[in-house]
């Protein structure tokens, strides 16, 4: 069943409370000011039923439900047959406020199905035919103002300017939210879309991690034979290329553990400048040439955080980015009560021009040899816990890649 966004029917509610407002103070400035003898009995009972609809229409579209497409009908229905018995008591076709019939079925041009409008275009065309053979005169009127005549043109001019007004109004509304609606579902399209390429990278990531075990563990085996057979000076090396195939079994070991998973089952719970402590030393024995100063500031204890394997390698990924670009890192993190914001600086050449508005996106990189997903997979894995991820140029020559981070998210 189609709907009406909750936003466009209280539009509604608003736009139909100008155009009562507006027919209140015609029968009131034509009874009381110009002494017209008018019904006003029935015109208050028509004008205070819509006024009531239109009150129970403004509390449902208050709630943020979504009104169907046969809810709004009713009500343009509604609207339509009050304007008729109110045109009926008050001059029929010749009423300058006949125009108003328009409204409705411009309301329902722009959010209702075909064929909706077309019943309430039915219904439009049968109103507006029964007062023009069926109604109760105006009474004819000769003062300051001029003849009726003059009365009926003015009033055309209000009518004109009401409509005017509603319309233009409505249908303004309506196009801010279509585009507003076009935006959303671009950017659903787009985390869809990145979403099946993570699904595709994690599969092979997967694949991969199977696959390099076994040379690992070939690499592991002959490293220690060569060092049973080699020099001193020689063992050291060998001891280090071990350490390094030692790291990478770890790391495709716990990169199986956790796959489709994200947090590593049983995480406790750490402070958060342990934890960053702790990832920062593990960063280090893979990258020992490069230097990281890590600072934490923030009102109180640091928060505690359960630690997350994707976040870890999301924030290593981008330490691996800042060392390639210079040898002194700078990593500073900030709390409050809601967000914990970690910047990752270097001092290195910057982002090229060129690169800079494509920097993000899937296998794009700067760097010699790059595979250019390190940034992809970090701002996803971060966007994925409700932050951002935002890298612009830093101070005093660089790059700055500063992470925000809802403080629930790594605490839940």
């Amino acid at each position: 069943m189609s709907t009406v966004s909750s936003s466009s029917a209280l539009l509604l509610v608003h736009l139909r409370s100008v155009a009562l407002a507006t027919q209140a103070a015609a029968v009131l400035l034509a009874a009381g000011v110009l002494g017209m003898q008018l019904p006003l009995a029935m015109d208050g009972l028509i004008l205070g039923a819509l006024a009531l609809m239109n009150a129970l229409a403004w509390w449902y579209a208050r709630r943020g439900d979504e009104p169907s497409a046969w809810v709004l009908t009713t009500q343009l229905a509604l609207d339509i047959v009050g304007l008729t018995a109110f045109l009926y008591f008050n001059g029929g076709y010749a009423n300058p406020f006949a125009s108003l019939f328009l409204l409705p079925l411009a309301v329902a041009a722009t959010v209702l199905p075909m064929s909706h409008t077309a019943g309430l275009t039915t219904l439009v065309v049968a109103g507006y035919s029964l007062v023009m053979f069926a109604y109760r005169p105006l009474p004819h009127y000769h003062g300051s103002l001029g003849d009726s005549f003059d009365l009926h043109l003015l009033g055309m001019w209000l009518s004109l300017v009401v409509a005017a007004v509603v319309i233009a109004a409505f249908v303004a509304r309506l196009a801010a939210t279509l585009r507003t609606r076009e935006a959303h579902l671009a950017q659903l399209r787009e985390t869809a879309l990145r979403g099946e390429q993570l699904a595709a990278l994690g599969a092979l990531a997967a694949g991969t991690a199977h696959e390099l075990s076994t040379p690992l563990s070939t690499m592991a085996v002959l490293v220690g034979e060569l060092r049973a057979g080699s020099a001193v000076d020689q063992r050291i090396d060998l001891d280090m290329l071990s350490q390094q195939i030692e790291r990478c079994r770890e790391v495709l070991t716990r990169n199986l553990t956790v796959t489709g998973q994200g947090r590593a089952e049983g995480a406790g719970r750490l402070g958060l400048k342990t934890w960053l402590t702790a990832l920062v030393d593990t960063w280090q024995q893979t990258r020992p040439q490069s230097h990281v100063h890590l600072s934490c500031a923030g009102p109180g204890e640091p928060p505690q955080v359960v630690a997350d394997e994707t976040l870890r390698q999301a924030l290593c990924s981008l330490l691996d980015n800042a060392a390639d670009a210079s040898r002194a890192v700078d990593l500073s993190v900030r709390w409050d009560g809601q967000v914990v914001l970690m910047e990752v600086a270097d001092r290195g050449p910057g982002i090229p021009s060129e690169l800079a508005p494509r920097l993000g996106q899937p296998f794009v990189t700067g760097k010699q040899g790059g595979l250019g997903l390190g940034v992809y997979l970090a701002r996803a894995v971060i966007e994925r816990l409700g932050g951002c991820l935002l890298i612009a140029p830093r101070n005093g020559g660089g790059t700055l890649a500063q992470v925000s981070l809802p403080l629930a998210a790594l605490a839940a």
